[in-house]
């Protein structure tokens, strides 16, 4: 399957966001817009769920547009929760935004990189493959306890004070 330079941006910009966000998680414990990491993370995601909606090599729009939708809502909440104090919960909703958004960009990506490899016999051949399924749940399990611990901490660090 050949890529198009929108493609290839999506997939360059999507992979390095990932793994900057991994990094920032593994640092700070959750993503912010207030420093150059997190900036980086959350205009990489901008542009990377816009271009979601620019590829249809796949039919119409579908799941990965979805997601990709899903993405920018997501950032658009984190963003707003950074802003203002939504109830006392908005470093929650923060971290379960901007997290979230990782899920977000894996989901798609799986299915990308298991309909490509190994090259002579790939893993999925669609979106919904039993092993595009596990790897989605998974992936899921993992961010959601990730978010489970950071909302644990962020009280932790609030109880404290």
């Amino acid at each position: 399957m050949e890529i198009s330079l929108i493609g290839w941006i999506h997939t360059i910009l999507g992979t390095l966001a990932i793994l900057v966000a991994l990094i920032i998680i593994a640092i700070q414990g959750y993503i912010k817009s207030t420093n150059n990491l997190g900036k980086f993370y959350i205009i990489a995601t901008l542009i990377t769920a816009g271009t979601a909606l620019m590829l249809f090599k796949n039919g119409g729009f579908n799941l990965a547009h979805l997601l990709a939708v899903l993405t920018i809502v997501a950032i658009i909440l984190g963003l707003t929760s950074e802003k203002y104090n939504i109830f006392g919960f908005s470093k929650y909703i923060q971290a379960m935004s901007y997290t979230g958004s990782v899920l977000f960009h894996l989901i798609p990506g799986i299915a990308e990189v298991n309909k490509r490899l190994p090259i002579n016999n790939p893993m999925g051949l669609s979106v919904l493959d039993p092993v595009n399924i596990q790897y989605y749940l998974i992936f899921t399990t993992i961010i959601g306890i990730t978010i489970l611990v950071q909302w644990y901490f962020l009280w932790k660090t609030k109880s404290k004070s």
